[in-house]
């Protein structure tokens, strides 16, 4: 078998290193740090801590959705209390 390919990354300052080792300095997943690698070259972004509040939401909004089920259902009841 052929050994899995680790690509090594070269930051702005000549400094080295690979998605895992960097998921281990600041405490994210492999894919979040090689995504970090794939978007920067520069240290002071790829370093920067997690923070919660920048990320792990999802991509779109429920706000939309649950306004629409409130209204269906408001609507519903109010056609249902008509027809008793």
């Amino acid at each position: 078998m052929s050994s899995i390919r680790t690509i090594v990354y070269t930051l702005d300052d000549g400094q080295k290193i690979t998605a895992r080792e960097l998921a281990k300095v600041i405490g994210v997943s492999e894919s979040a740090s090689r995504n970090r690698l794939n978007r920067s070259s520069d240290p002071k972004k790829v370093f920067k801590p997690y923070s919660i509040s920048n990320g792990g939401k999802a991509r779109g909004s429920q706000k939309k959705r649950e306004q629409d089920a409130k209204e269906k259902e408001a609507e519903m009841m109010k056609f249902a209390l008509k027809h008793i």
